[in-house]
């Protein structure tokens, strides 16, 4: 795969009607979970102010933030890049996802108020049509309401606000998870699972598929670095 320097405008057939900081990074987050942009390649200040139509320091603005949150490195003297996770920032990353989103599991509440089990259902009954029609941002979107919708039930919101700080890390180790028919009907799959499992009150059966669930995109990116980021 080229490291080299790619235009952001070239995977868009027009310019993005984006103004604002928050938007711009919800727009390349998407695009490097969707695979649009690989690991170590560059983010383009210019490419970026004619996409967006903006000023320069908005871009830059956007770029520390896509930085902080751990999606973007930005290297002196050469510019922004994606961000490429090293095997052990991987596993160590995950098994800090693990943790807090098996405490969240621990707290959910048992048997499950009709109101969170209908939205998680609803939810998922979206995720798996957006599935079908292969709508990537959409499952993308709806996979994130899942989630969240799933552990905010705790009832912590320091733990839940981590738990999504680790996710979002996370999202330039799955963008190949989520390109993969396979790899999107096996997720659909486990949605359910952990959904018949709150529904039979099964805490330990959830905290299997939770741990399970977050294994698939950890080892893919594993393979995919191996072969062409290493």
């Amino acid at each position: 795969m080229s490291r080299t320097a790619v235009s952001l405008e070239s995977r868009h057939a027009e310019a993005t009607p984006v103004v604002g900081v928050d938007d711009i990074v919800a727009a390349v987050e998407e695009d490097i979970v969707l695979g649009r942009l690989h690991p170590k390649e560059r983010l383009i200040e210019e490419a970026m102010m004619e996409r967006f139509d903006c000023k320069r320091h908005v871009v830059r603005q956007a770029l520390f933030q896509l930085e902080s949150i751990g999606l973007v490195e930005r290297v002196k003297n050469r510019g922004a890049f994606v961000k490429s996770y090293p095997p052990e920032e991987v596993e160590h990353l995950y098994a800090m996802r693990e943790i807090l989103e098996l405490a969240a599991v621990e707290a959910l509440p048992l048997p499950a108020p009709s109101e969170w089990l209908a939205e998680l259902e609803d939810i998922h009954r979206r995720y798996s049509e957006a599935v079908d029609a292969l709508d990537l941002r959409r499952v993308f979107r709806l996979n994130i309401a899942f989630h969240r919708t799933l552990f905010k039930a705790a009832g912590n919101p320091y733990l839940y606000e981590t738990i999504n700080e680790f996710a979002q890390k996370a999202h330039g180790i799955r963008f190949i998870a989520i390109a993969d028919k396979d790899s999107l009907a096996q997720a659909q799959r486990e949605h359910q699972a952990m959904i018949d499992a709150i529904r039979s009150q099964d805490r330990e059966r959830l905290a299997r598929l939770c741990r399970e669930h977050l294994i698939p995109s950890k080892e893919r990116y594993l393979s995919l670095y191996k072969h062409a980021y290493a």
